[in-house]
């Protein structure tokens, strides 16, 4: 059983799908250019995970340093039902969605927002601060090195931990091609038709798809797009 700790002492414990979700955000190991083919810069990443099936339900990538606003739109992307054109070329669907019914981050500024706590307000959700020092729940950490090692090593511009960090970051700067909405369209991807239908350590002969639709204790309610979108933007 997945056990959280919260930054007050509390223990809440895991027993089904779309109880509790976690946001983290990480810097990318991975150059980008801009639509020009210039200007490289690492993106950052936020992800929503589920902490009963440990799939990924949303995230949002960009380059502006995470704030409480990439949550909002990390949170609206694991929300809604996902629907994604040919381009994406997915061998399958990214069917995770509905509200949990508690979020979790940690203690930094951008999870103390106070507008964060009054849309999840709003939304029915139960926000709580992680106590990191004390909970289990840090698994969030093990999947963004997952993301670097498993899939953007092998993509251009990746920067290389195990290379001498100035002769990894030459390199990466000569092979950094890809724009933020082609590692965008290739992230999805991965997601979707590699991690969430792998086998996860802690769920025995589930994939973490499998665990996630098996895990609910009720049918997600599809939200209503705009009303979730007039929840965001006021």
């Amino acid at each position: 059983m997945m056990i959280h700790k919260t930054f007050e002492r509390q223990t809440v414990n895991v027993d089904y799908s779309n109880q509790v979700w976690q946001c983290d955000h990480s810097k990318l190991d991975i150059l980008l250019v801009d639509k020009h083919g210039e200007s490289v810069t690492l993106p950052y990443l936020t992800l929503i995970i589920d902490s009963y099936s440990r799939c990924i339900m949303g995230f949002h990538l960009g380059f502006d340093r995470p704030s409480s606003h990439s949550i909002f739109l990390a949170l609206r992307h694991a929300i809604l039902p996902k629907q994604y054109g040919k381009e994406y070329q997915l061998n399958g669907e990214w069917v995770t969605y509905g509200v949990p019914e508690i979020l979790c981050g940690d203690a930094s500024r951008d999870f103390r927002s106070q507008r964060l706590g009054q849309i999840c307000l709003q939304l029915g959700i139960n926000y709580r601060l992680r106590d990191d020092h004390l909970s289990q729940g840090g698994f969030a950490e093990r999947i963004f090195r997952r993301i670097n090692t498993e899939f953007l090593a092998a993509l251009p511009g990746y920067i290389n931990s195990n290379i001498q960090a100035q002769s990894s970051l030459n390199i990466a700067e000569e092979e950094a091609y890809l724009t933020l909405q082609e590692l965008n369209l290739r992230l999805v991807r991965y997601i979707v038709d590699i991690y969430n239908q792998q086998l996860d350590a802690t769920q025995g002969t589930q994939t973490r798809l499998q665990r996630w639709e098996s895990g609910l204790s009720t049918q997600p309610v599809i939200f209503n797009e705009q009303g979730l979108d007039i929840y965001l933007q006021n």
